[in-house]
């Protein structure tokens, strides 16, 4: 099937913001944006954002998730600022522990993260009441309205926010690139969890109009003089919210899961419209939830909340594919988004209050692991793998691709979510050279897998078709982006079946690394020239074409390297690499130079080295790059029984680690089919980072309790549940757990006509509560030193 795309466009015309937005930092750098990317320094920027709430993970272990975030590709951190995790008690601030938001933030600071401050006051979360305390309510006021005695709290509380970021903002040498103002105002509220639960008594000051744009003026007042003057403010631009034209950017968002959507009487998601191409510059599309009150083409399309995964509601419990997360990335960015932005891209834990539990009573009391790309106890997840390369790519190739405009085919508004048979594509281009994004993949839609597929991009002067040598076939739930007139280093890459990912040089070679989709072999086009000294591939094939063209064609099923020679130039090298390996790549900086290091483990970069953290593995392999800027290191390690072997191949030096495995004995104690005891050893933890409880059961709420206390629980949704002990040391002195889960019902239930006084519930059906099994998994870091 062949398919045609009319993109021999004039470049987009790209000015100003008329923004009254930007900054300079003391040391020079400056941000700026035009109506349609961030800028650093006068160059485009590409924004990766990804949420991480300090308050619901332990400070010691903050730095090592920032690292695991930055190693992700990430280059902004988001965090919400919970008003009642630090006024649970009026009067009473709290800024120590895991809720010193200052060092946090110096964190993010001394691993070159930039951090945007999402301070409320009100902020959902699924925090109780949003964020706001309860001795918020029953004044004589509004919350979130524009009475003087909601604003009176509201400006003490971003004066005390104030006083903790002092000197972290970007124009006094610190982070803190941006600040949003309340959230989902006028869209979305909370219930008050002190009287309301599974109710419908919402809460907002429903402020509309110039009243609405009133209150966000008097917040980015009071954030102002408190001292948070930031380069840039947000606000959440969906569900007509109020705006402040020319003062802050409107951000937005979208999930493939949306389990608000969810009733007893509606318990069926219908496929969302995140999946389907749109141009978000362009006036006249429809684009569900992006319909602002200002031209389309005035400012940036910016997100902050594209679903990195969600949280399992109690009426709707879901696994997240992991594939929805890559492609709702796609989807954005090709239809012209250069800022993303996830929410959540780090799962935490729910701390217990002074008052009870700070959760919002939909969601589980203590998880907050919303199936991110980093879990709840620091996994990293098969989204992470996917988003890494795509981000990668952004920060490598993002000045390319930021200023080009999107372009769809002919028909591309008729397709429907419900579509499963339509391939969906689109382009962005200045109308020479460009990228190509496929995406296969819909929510709640079981998608056709499309065979023998072909494209032709139609430019001013040519006509570019592929593939020409190979078959593609596009997956179900495939995504991918393909380069077309792709400059390599003074050569033209007319195409490739293949996704660039990174670029690492040195005096010797630029080597550009590219991913090649599940089952595609790649096929790469190059237009050489007469300096051109010799084409060679160590896999597949070469074929010399008409004039200077070379197609080069790498089977998807093991990788390869294409080497370009030149006369009196550094020779030109492209790594294909199959998905799976694309997903083991992971950029390290050492001294400014550029390390390109392959692992199944996932390792973090520190300041003296790296640190692997290997869960379930206490031997295994990673190789780096050899043909980058610095020689691979010799590495050591302060580990006295772990022992490093390393030997060379033709593009790799590989390592293998090998340290003694820890024998984790749990005593099972089954009381009933859904209640056991677990007898842990006093020397539980010793040895290794984190031991990671993994439970199969069926139920339908797991609860997970030490001495009496619940510390941990789970809504059942056919996923293991997950829990690391380590941060829960304190709780596990008793040396049990109980492990107990209320019965997973599929039925009718009904209420008794006879029942004399209680009411008396029937049930007919099946009910489920049994554990089926528990394993321990130890996680082990190993910490190398060159």
């Amino acid at each position: 099937m062949s398919y045609t795309i009319h993109a021999g466009i004039a470049p987009k015309d790209i000015y100003p913001a008329t923004l009254r937005l930007g900054g300079t930092h003391p040391q020079g750098d400056h941000i700026s944006f035009t109506n349609y990317y961030m800028e650093l320094n006068g160059q485009p920027y590409f924004a990766i954002c990804g949420e991480f709430h300090y308050s619901r993970y332990p400070e010691d272990c903050w730095e090592t998730e920032i690292r695991k975030m930055k190693g992700s590709g990430i280059n902004i951190v988001a965090t919400y600022i919970f008003w009642n995790h630090h006024e649970e008690i009026e009067g009473i601030f709290e800024w120590q522990g895991n809720r010193n938001v200052r060092k946090f933030v110096e964190l993010c600071a001394q691993n070159g993260i930039y951090v945007i401050l999402r301070v409320g006051p009100f902020c959902h979360g699924e925090v109780r009441n949003g964020g706001l305390p309860d001795w918020l309510f029953g004044r004589s006021f509004d919350v979130r309205s524009n009475d003087e005695g909601y604003l009176h709290y509201v400006h003490r509380l971003f004066h005390e926010i104030g006083i903790q970021a002092a000197g972290q903002m970007f124009k006094d040498g610190g982070p803190v690139v941006g600040i949003q103002l309340e959230n989902e105002f006028n869209a979305a509220a909370a219930l008050w969890e002190l009287t309301a639960k599974q109710g419908d008594e919402y809460l907002s000051g429903g402020l509309g109009g110039e009243a609405g744009s009133e209150h966000m003026r008097l917040l980015k007042q009071y954030a102002e003089e408190a001292g948070m003057v930031a380069p840039f403010y947000t606000s959440t631009g969906w569900g007509a919210a109020p705006f402040l034209e020319d003062e802050v950017l409107p951000l937005y968002g979208g999930y493939a899961y949306t389990p608000w959507s969810i009733s007893e009487q509606n318990p069926d998601q219908k496929p969302t419209p995140e999946y389907v191409f749109v141009n978000y510059h362009n006036e006249a599309a429809e684009t569900g939830e992006f319909k602002p009150p200002y031209p389309k083409t005035k400012y940036p399309f910016a997100c902050c909340e594209m679903g990195g995964g969600m949280q399992t509601w109690y009426l709707s419990r879901f696994q997240v594919e992991p594939e929805s997360v890559m492609a709702m990335s796609l989807m954005k960015i090709g239809g012209g988004c250069n800022f993303v932005g996830y929410y959540m891209f780090h799962g935490g834990t729910n701390p217990i209050g002074k008052t009870g539990y700070l959760n919002e009573s939909t969601t589980p009391r203590i998880t907050y692991d919303f199936q991110a790309p980093i879990g709840e106890f620091g996994q990293i997840r098969d989204s992470g793998h996917l988003l890494r390369p795509l981000h990668y790519f952004l920060h490598r190739f993002g000045e390319r691709l930021a200023p080009m405009a999107t372009v769809l085919p002919d028909g591309a508004e008729t397709i429907t979510p419900e579509d499963a048979h339509s391939l969906r594509y689109a382009v962005r281009t200045d109308g020479k050279a460009g990228f190509l994004f496929v995406n296969n993949y819909q929510d709640h839609v079981v998608m056709d897998t499309h065979e023998d597929v072909r494209f032709a991009i139609l430019l001013a002067d040519e006509s570019i078709e592929f593939p020409r040598k190979s078959s593609l076939t596009v997956r179900k739930n495939a995504s991918f982006i393909f380069p077309f007139n792709f400059a390599l280093d003074g050569l033209n890459l007319r195409f490739a079946t293949a996704q660039p990912v990174t670029r690492v040089e040195s005096a010797e070679a630029a080597t550009y690394f590219f991913s090649m989709p599940e089952g595609v072999d790649g096929e790469f086009l190059i237009d050489a020239h007469a300096a051109i000294t010799g084409i060679s591939a160590d896999t597949g094939t070469v074929e010399k074409g008409a004039g200077n063209e070379y197609t080069v064609l790498i089977p998807h099923d093991r990788p390869g390297m294409i080497r370009i020679t030149q006369d009196g130039a550094r020779e030109i090298r492209i790594y294909a690499m199959n998905a799976r390996e694309a997903a083991m790549l992971w950029e390290m900086e050492d001294e400014g130079q550029q390390r390109i290091i392959f692992s199944e483990v996932p390792p973090v970069q520190t300041q003296d080295g790296i640190e692997f953290f290997s869960s379930g593995q206490s031997s295994f392999s990673f190789r780096e790059y050899a043909g980058g800027p610095a020689a691979p290191a010799r590495w050591t390690t302060a580990h006295a029984a772990c022992s490093i072997a390393q030997h060379r191949e033709e593009w790799f030096h590989s390592f293998d680690l090998e340290l003694p495995a820890k024998e984790i004995r749990l005593g099972i104690h089954r009381i009933h089919d859904h209640k056991i005891a677990l007898q842990l050893a006093p020397d539980l933890l010793e040895g290794v980072e984190e031991v990671l409880l993994s439970i199969d059961y069926t139920g339908n709420v797991g609860y997970a309790f030490a001495a009496g206390q619940l510390f941990h629980d789970h809504f059942y949704n056919g996923a293991p549940w997950e829990i690391g002990l380590s941060r829960f040391r304190d709780t596990l002195r008793s040396g049990e757990i109980i492990l107990e889960t209320t019965p997973l019902r599929k039925g009718v239930t009904t209420v008794a006509a006879d029942a004399a006084m209680a009411v008396e519930k029937q049930f007919t059906g099946e009910a489920t509560a049994v554990f089926h099994s528990i394993t321990a998994i130890p996680v082990y870091r190993v910490a190398l030193r060159k």
